[in-house]
């Protein structure tokens, strides 16, 4: 730990970080009361603070002891995303509560859509609150706010406004406001506000002497413009009833995950990742992203190194699955209609991502005045597989509805398939239809050409799948003969290619002998039995060939057209656990997900990446992916176990297995 008049700390373990957000955007709050990642007000904007990708240059917002020796110690206040850090010493104590007030968590009060493009709000009601409060004895705080606008690449002009105890940032295109407020209701008031100037953006100090009983709040906003921006500091913050706010944001959250139908082992962890999953959604349209963040590297020192902050339709369908076991249905809801009204004219034209309104430009380029976490370059922003052709999106995307209609959503909410969706569904299943033969990138968007994935394949059988299922149950207008005789032929390809005989597994591409774990799905979609005889030789070749010596497993071992290594896949790893406690190997299953728990950051949260031999974490934090996959196999676990019991003649066995 670092003490608080330094300016530059080393870069702290990634899964380290607590998160909070409001269903627009989110921030990564460090130990030791550093905000070192923040877009405001949307998940895309450009980064306010981005100490998290580079140590130097890069903005924060640290509110922690002056005596920065003093270590902070984690928690999120129960069924929430609000966050307290603790800060202990023989003087005194003092807890950081940090949050993001919410106004509601769900996307139907946001309406403003025109022209399939929907419209950003003025973002001055989304804010970061931070309140510290002494609990005992006393001790000294200090807050310490560095802002650099839009990637730490734009100037920026600091006006402190002393008469109301903030200040504003202004730079070209970001407006930001710091309101500390409750310094006239304490006893000795004495917080002194100055700015300090470094080689690239000046910082804000403000330094207190909190005792028992006494608090601060700081409150961060964005403004369209500088004038709003300063109305923000002198008028609206200072004014904002933020306890209430507080209130109703915890009572949100709580109502929210309330609302589970999750009754199973590891429930504690199965709300941490459905709480992180809700996080990542985006409120105004239904989009959800695959991370909040860009370029946590997925090998230090690496290139490979990716902006998620973005709404990948495979990774969207994955959360809503996730959501559906626990009982959500309203965010299906919304990402339908968001899916809806994308901008696509027919099947070719349908992207593999969007932007989180539905934006199809996400132009990739890199950042190259910032060094990266860890010195891991490039940075950057946006992502070229955009452009990518990925014939997986479309059974992905296929499913979703499927599973929405499966669970009777569209009867809940007085809805229809018939219409609009049928027909876009129909338009989609006919482009399979005329295209599932050529090759394509691939789930893992692979930048060495284009081949034919078995994976691929096998989710364009699941879009002539369900399809198919859906006209036959609903009795809707389809050319059903030639889908169910596609449906057929794509079955049979994939047995006759991409299961190799000599190697006993399926394989990653057609023609080749390389495993993929993309494979372990197959099971899961329904392609194939989990104790069919080729799935069950699959899992054994993939835990000989394709996992470390902790049992975690890589996506694979083979050119991808990229330089450098990366760490084996958290949600490989559960697909891995899916797989064995369907086939019965319920102790090996979970053995391996119990494995797998110790490598989440002390508040549960997961990113994308295990490096098991340095007990890192990789990629960026924290990975819808990962979480998906945690409540899948928690309750895949679950299932196995009630089928082991009710397979077992002594009820007192059986009624042991249920309680694991």
């Amino acid at each position: 730990m670092v003490g608080m008049n330094e300016l530059n700390r080393t870069y702290l373990p990634i899964n380290s970080y607590g998160v909070i957000g409001d269903c627009h955007s989110a921030v990564h709050v460090s130990p030791d009361g550093s905000v070192d990642w923040g877009c405001l007000p949307d998940f895309d904007s450009p980064a306010i603070f981005c100490r998290l990708l580079d140590a130097e240059r890069g903005g924060y917002f640290q509110i922690a002891p002056t005596e920065g020796t003093i270590p902070g110690s984690q928690r999120y206040l129960r069924g929430s995303n609000v966050l307290q850090t603790r800060f202990a010493s023989i003087a005194g104590e003092i807890v950081l509560t940090d949050f993001m007030p919410v106004e509601t968590l769900s996307a139907w009060p946001y309406k403003a859509m025109n022209n399939n493009t929907w419209t950003r709000d003025d973002g001055s009601c989304h804010c970061l609150v931070r309140i510290v409060e002494c609990v005992h004895g006393e001790m000294s705080v200090t807050m310490r706010l560095k802002v650099s606008p839009n990637y730490a690449a734009d100037a920026c002009a600091v006006e402190l406004i002393p008469e109301h105890l903030g200040a504003f940032i202004s730079s070209g295109q970001q407006h930001v406001a710091l309101a500390i407020v409750g310094a006239n209701l304490l006893p000795s008031y004495s917080v002194q506000v100055v700015q300090e100037s470094n080689e690239a953006f000046a910082t804000i100090v403000a330094q207190v002497t909190l005792r028992e009983g006494e608090r601060l709040l700081f409150a961060v906003g964005m403004g369209r413009t500088a004038q709003s921006a300063r109305r923000l500091v002198e008028e609206e913050l200072p004014t904002r009833n933020f306890d209430a706010e507080l209130a109703h944001t915890l009572h949100a959250w709580r109502k929210w995950i309330a609302g589970s139908s999750y009754q199973g082992p590891y429930a504690e962890w199965v709300e941490r990742s459905a709480l992180a999953l809700k996080l990542m959604t985006y409120a105004p349209t239904g989009a959800i992203v695959a991370a909040p963040t860009t370029s946590l590297p997925e090998h230090l020192g690496g290139v490979r190194n990716w902006d998620y902050r973005f709404t990948w339709l495979r990774d969207a369908t994955f959360t809503l699955y996730a959501f559906n076991v626990l009982g959500f249905t309203e965010e299906a809801r919304a990402f339908t209609h968001w899916l809806r009204r994308l901008s696509y004219a027919n099947g070719e034209d349908l992207q593999i991502m969007y932007g989180i309104r539905g934006e199809r430009d996400l132009t990739e380029f890199e950042l190259h005045h910032l060094s990266g976490y860890c010195n891991s370059r490039p940075v950057r922003i946006g992502n070229g597989a955009a452009d990518q052709k990925q014939m997986d999106v479309f059974g992905e995307v296929l499913d979703c509805i499927h599973l929405y209609r499966r669970q009777g959503c569209f009867e809940r909410y007085g809805e229809t398939l018939e219409g609009p969706l049928w027909s876009m569904m129909r338009m989609l299943v006919d482009h399979v239809c005329a295209h599932w033969q050529e090759p394509d990138s691939g789930i893992w968007e692979v930048r060495g050409g284009l081949r034919h994935f078995v994976y691929s394949k096998v989710m364009c059988w699941v879009a002539l799948d369900r399809g198919i299922r859906a006209a036959e149950q609903m009795n809707l207008e389809a050319d059903l003969a030639r889908w169910i005789a596609v449906r057929d032929q794509i079955r049979a390809d994939i047995l006759m290619n991409g299961y190799d005989t000599n190697l006993g597994a399926f394989t990653q591409s057609y023609g080749d002998a390389t495993l993929d774990a993309s494979n372990l799905l197959l099971p899961l979609v329904g392609f194939i039995a989990p104790d069919d005889p080729r799935m069950r030789s699959t899992v054994d070749r993939t835990i000989e060939q394709l996992t470390d010596e902790h049992g975690f497993v890589y996506r694979y071992h083979a050119d991808d057209g990229l330089d450098g290594s990366e760490g084996t896949f958290a949600i490989c790893t559960f697909w891995l656990v899916d797989n064995l406690a369907m086939q019965g190997r319920i102790d090996e299953a979970r053995s391996l997900f119990e494995r797998l728990l110790t490598y989440a950051g002390r508040l549960g949260l997961f990113s994308e990446e295990i490096d098991s031999e340095n007990n890192t974490s990789l990629g960026n934090y924290p990975q819808a992916f990962t979480h998906i996959a945690l409540i899948n196999s928690a309750n895949n676990l679950r299932k196995a176990e009630i089928r082991m019991a009710e397979h077992h003649t002594d009820p007192l066995i059986a009624a042991i297995r249920l309680q694991k």
